[in-house]
């Protein structure tokens, strides 16, 4: 047994270098390549759009306002090409498909296409939300992904190009709001549906999963605002139960929780992005950060009644008056 031990640790060694070495190698010449990426006018998307265009690809950014197109504009090449999108509109997709398609060259296809549009939320807890909040943020970080999935896939097969989607940690613990977590989980499925049923078609599909990055997404004045806006909606008993002093409370938690947990190294989502689409051999699932990697990856592996309690003392959500102990 102990003759093993150093053979063992060899082998590791050398796999292990071996699989960096491999997943180092990057494409040739990428001037060739045309890449689509929704939510350009800010954070991942808007970081993503600059990198890809410093390294000569053909970007396509889809930004949802006209001052995130044009400031995109004024800060790269005339490679990149902005392009109004909304991925909330069936009107709108098709609109930045056909654009797409028409100043793509004749016989290219698009190489990547990134599904990176995304929202928060409303951030009260489950009692509180209203199916319509629910309906608003899976329009964006679910059904807005499937529906340009689904328009962009037949130029993303004509190039056997890779599909990269961004969906979070919290597609896996859920550990913030119902309307995000829901629509995360929703996103993971599709995710491995879709590559799963393109795996013998030359399209490859690529998940990102971050943890909690500072790219402005969440912030405690909106958190703030649209849980004292759900409260006032609750009727009379639900107030009774919860009590004046849940939301406050609630606050003091995220103001001590987000401050912490919100890393401010936005570019390694961005090298994730970036290595999926120009890796020779990119992962099939990139989680992202050290409270990723280190915190939700051991709650989703340990045993529910240890996670739970893992969880409680990490979250440390406010009791309900109705059920403090008098």
């Amino acid at each position: 047994m102990f003759d093993l031990l150093p053979l063992c640790v060899v082998l590791l060694i050398f796999f292990l270098v071996g699989r960096w070495i491999i997943r180092s190698r990057k494409l040739g010449d990428l001037s060739g390549r045309y890449v689509f990426i929704t939510g350009c006018d800010t954070g991942f998307g808007n970081m993503l759009a600059k990198r890809l265009d410093s390294l000569g690809m053909n970007v396509f950014a889809g930004c949802l306002t006209q001052k995130g197109q044009q400031d995109l504009d004024k800060a790269t090449s005339k490679r990149l090409v902005t392009i109004a999108l909304d991925v909330t509109s069936e009107e709108s997709i098709l609109k930045a498909y056909n654009e797409v398609r028409q100043k793509l060259p004749n016989g290219k296809g698009l190489w990547g296409l990134v599904n990176n549009a995304g929202i928060a939320g409303n951030a009260s807890p489950v009692e509180w939300q209203t199916v319509d909040n629910y309906r608003k943020c899976n329009d964006v970080n679910l059904y807005g992904m499937i529906h340009v999935t689904t328009m962009f896939l037949p130029i993303v097969r004509k190039a056997k190009g890779r599909i990269v989607n961004i969906t979070s940690v919290m597609g896996r613990v859920a550990l913030v709001t119902g309307p995000y977590v829901v629509s995360k989980y929703g996103a993971e499925g599709f995710c491995d549906c879709l590559r799963y049923q393109l795996y013998n078609c030359g399209v490859t599909v690529h998940i990102v999963e971050p943890g909690f990055f500072n790219t402005g997404i969440v912030n405690n004045a909106n958190i703030e605002a649209s849980m004292k806006t759900s409260f006032e909606a609750l009727d009379k008993e639900q107030k009774e139960f919860y009590g004046e002093n849940y939301i406050p409370e609630m606050m003091v938690n995220a103001n001590k929780s987000i401050g912490a947990a919100m890393s401010p190294d936005i570019y390694k989502v961005v090298d994730a992005f970036t290595h999926a689409l120009i890796a020779a051999y990119p992962r099939t699932r990139y989680v992202v950060g050290l409270d990723a990697n280190v915190v939700f990856r051991l709650i989703w592996s340990l045993p529910e009644w240890i996670g739970d309690r893992l969880v409680a003392a990490l979250v440390n959500y406010p009791v309900p008056a109705g059920c403090q102990k008098h």
